[in-house]
Order: C-alpha cells, then structure tokens, then sequence
C-alpha cells in the first residue's frame, strides 16, 4: 500500500488503501488467469471486495477494447466472475450492501467485522439487520449460511443432538 506523501493524511491509508488494495487483489486473480485456472478455489475479499464490484464495468470495458493489455492471461470476461468472487459485508452503508448483493450475489457474501482493526462495525452484523434493502432470506445467508458454505461445513456440526 503507498504509504507516502499522498497517503499520509486524512487515515488515507486505512479509508482508501485498503479497498484499493483490495481491488487490485481480485482484479490480479482475474487478469492473471488464476480463477480461470482454478475453477473450484475459493476466494473472498474482505472490504467488501474494495471497489471492485462498483467498477467491474470499467474493468469488463478495458478488457473488451484492449485485449492487448488486460485479456493476456484470462480469456474469461470479468464480469463472468461475479457469481464466483466472495466478499465480506463491511461497507458501513445499507446502499453499498445492497449494490455489493446485487453484484456479487446474496449467496456469496459472508459478515464482515474488521475485527480487531479501528474500522469495523460496533455491533457486528447490525448494518444487516437493520437493512431495509434486503430480505430476511438474505440477512439470513449474509449472517450464517453463506460461511457455511464458504468453509464447506453443515449447520449440524453446530447444533447439539440433545
């Protein structure tokens, strides 16, 4: 992350830097063929997935007209990744929640926390709750189902038989 003269103020680093590493992250694993490659890998993004839900058109544009530059180690579309790109909720925004579901998926984000960094959610999962943006099947997935899944694990090694 840059850390020098323009990243110094404002906490830049932590409001910015990170989803912008973020981004780079997913756009790197995409672009350089890693998610073609490997098709069963999970992977998920914390920051909720940076910008990168918010600018896969950008992306999807740059590698429709210049092939050259983005489309030398993926012949896959980047937008044909959303379905399979995890990401965290921590967004502190019910709209960007909303969009990051839209985008991704209400079966592939999973709750956030940021836990025990300085910009994480108060309250765990309250953002979620108190969305009126999403349905209860949703919040559901978003607060348990979707970890599940994403660690390969069953509700009943969780619940007791007694």
């Amino acid at each position: 992350m840059d850390n020098g003269v323009r990243m110094k103020k404002y906490w830049f680093p932590w409001l910015i830097g990170m989803p912008t590493e973020t981004t780079m992250a997913a756009a790197s694993l995409i672009f350089g063929g890693v998610l073609e490659e490997f098709p069963k890998l999970k992977v998920c993004f914390s920051h909720g997935a940076g910008s990168f839900p918010y600018t896969c058109g950008r992306l999807q544009h740059g590698y429709d007209c210049r092939p050259d530059l983005c489309a030398t180690a993926c012949k896959t579309p980047p937008k044909d990744f959303l379905g399979r790109i995890w990401a965290d909720s921590l967004v502190h925004d019910k709209d960007c929640l909303s969009l990051l579901v839209n985008k991704l998926g209400g079966d592939r984000i999973v709750l956030g926390s940021d836990y025990p960094f300085p910009l994480g959610e108060d309250h765990p999962g309250q953002l979620i709750e108190e969305s009126d943006l999403l349905e209860a099947s949703v919040k559901r997935k978003l607060l348990f189902d979707n970890a599940l899944d994403f660690l390969s694990l069953q509700p009943s090694q969780f619940h007791s038989s007694e």
